[in-house]
Parts: C-alpha cells; structure tokens; sequence
C-alpha cells in the first residue's frame, strides 16, 4: 500500500497547514494520508476536517523536535511513503501517483541540494564537510533537504538514529534549539553507500533569490510549492492561498486558513 505522511505537532498553525496539504493533494488525486499529530496540534480541527486525513498517529511521546522525521520508517502505515513537509501545497497538473511512478524500487530519495563534490553555496551539510567525512570515514555526502522524502524498505532511519553526531562533530551548525535531522540523514546515506540524483519535486522561493513563480510556471515544472521559512511574502500567500481556493472548491469545502508567517506565530524557532 502506498500513501502520504505529514507531521504536524507542537503548534495548531502545523495542524492548519497539514489540513491544507492533505486538501491539495486530494483535489489532485484521491490518496491515502495519514498525519503524525500530538495533543495540541489537531485539537482546534473539526471532525470533518480531521477526516481529510485516512490515518492519524499519534507521535511517541520520547520522540520530539527534529528527530520525529527520523522515526518516518516507524510511524507511517504505508509499504512505500512520500512524506511531506506540512508547510507546502500541491500545485503540480501532475497527480501524486505520478510521483510514486518516478521513484518506484527505490529505497530512499530526499531532495538534494548538493554535494561534496558540487556544494550549494545556498544550502548547509549542517556541520564541516572535512570533519563529517573524516569522522565517518564517508566520501560522497550530500547537502540533503528533508520536506519531501520517498522510502520504501530501508535502513536510512534506522542508521540515522543510531548517529551521535554532537559526540563526533565540532562544527554542528544548529536549527533553533535543536541539531537538523537533516544532517543525520546526510550521514546515514553517505555511511550506507546510497546513490542520490537530484530531485526537485517541490518549488522553495528562499533557494531561488525569493522569486516567486507564476503559477502556470510552478503548476508545470513542479508538484509542490514550499512555504518554508520564516517570512512569507504578500506574493507567496497569494499562490499559496489561491492553490488552496481551488482545492477547497474541487472538493466542496471551506478554506479556512491562509498562510502566515511563522514569525507570526513561532517567533524564534528558526534562528540558524
């Protein structure tokens, strides 16, 4: 069984946000999706609009912050999972099972920015590249980006969790609070040997000089607009809350909630 998960804790605006994703997608295409969710973070949802989601998981409660994306082979009730960063939408003419076709027999695919060998000067490897690869005893590592991530059977999650990078690493560069899990994954694939191509199925106005995208643009070059970060634009809004008119449209619902900054509503969670 294939399907979507999205993790949606510690805020109601993630839980919002999680509601809107599933409506895209589902205006998209009829799919399973299931949302990891915590005490806070649906409470405020109708039971109507909790029903967009066809699983609800509740998050563990030793599991938190950062490190919930690396206990994804553990949570999600799917053989083969797409899981998405609950701040996006989906815009793409393409249905989500298209994007199933694209990474079928893979094991694991996350977005990559770049690479040891092609760096993205826009993008981290969150800690000191010479350090990451002579404390791993790794070559090939990538500057991964964890919103969206395909996976079938792998051991990636497993040897992320195993990573005690603040034990080996002196150059950690930190999310808010917290170490990104995305510099665990960069060590677990690099540690396992796993090929990575570049992948960009989702569309991040900070990565690309904060130009917005005209939606024929977006809808035909990508699957999904991201809204990450802390600041969203008047323009970004009106993409994303237009994206969302449509969908509530298509499926007979109410939009109820447009996009907001998260400095709006998280003031101080994404200090680098």
């Amino acid at each position: 069984m294939l399907g979507i998960i999205i993790i949606a804790t510690s805020h109601p605006q993630y839980g919002n946000m999680a509601y809107n994703l599933a409506v895209s997608v589902k205006a998209a295409e009829e799919i399973k999706i299931a949302v990891v969710k915590d005490a806070i973070s649906l409470s405020h949802l109708t039971d109507q609009q909790k029903s967009i989601f066809d699983y609800q998981i509740e998050l563990p409660a030793d599991v938190t912050g950062f490190k919930t994306k690396l206990h994804l082979d553990l949570l999600t009730p799917f053989d083969k999972t797409l899981y998405l960063d609950a701040d996006m939408v989906w815009v793409g003419y393409k249905k989500p099972s298209q994007l199933f076709k694209e990474n079928a027999g893979k094991e694991f695919n996350i977005l990559t920015e770049g690479d040891n060998l092609k760096p993205s000067d826009s993008y981290y490897f969150w800690a000191d590249l010479k350090e990451i690869q002579e404390q791993y005893k790794v070559d090939k590592v990538y500057q991964t980006r964890s919103e969206v991530i395909y996976f079938e059977k792998t051991k990636v999650f497993k040897k992320a969790r195993e990573l005690k990078p603040e034990k080996k690493l002196k150059t950690i560069k930190m999310f808010g609070d917290g170490i990104p899990d995305e510099l665990y994954f960069n060590i677990a694939i690099a540690s396992l040997g796993i090929e990575i191509e570049k992948w960009a199925p989702a569309y991040w106005i900070r990565l690309n000089k904060d130009i917005v995208l005209q939606p024929k643009d977006l809808s035909t070059n990508y699957y999904l607009l991201s809204a990450g970060g802390n600041f969203a634009s008047n323009s970004l809004k009106k993409i994303y809350d237009n994206a969302m008119r449509y969908a509530v449209k298509k499926l007979n619902l109410q939009h109820l909630f447009p996009l907001k900054s998260k400095r709006d509503w998280a003031p101080g969670r994404l200090k680098i």
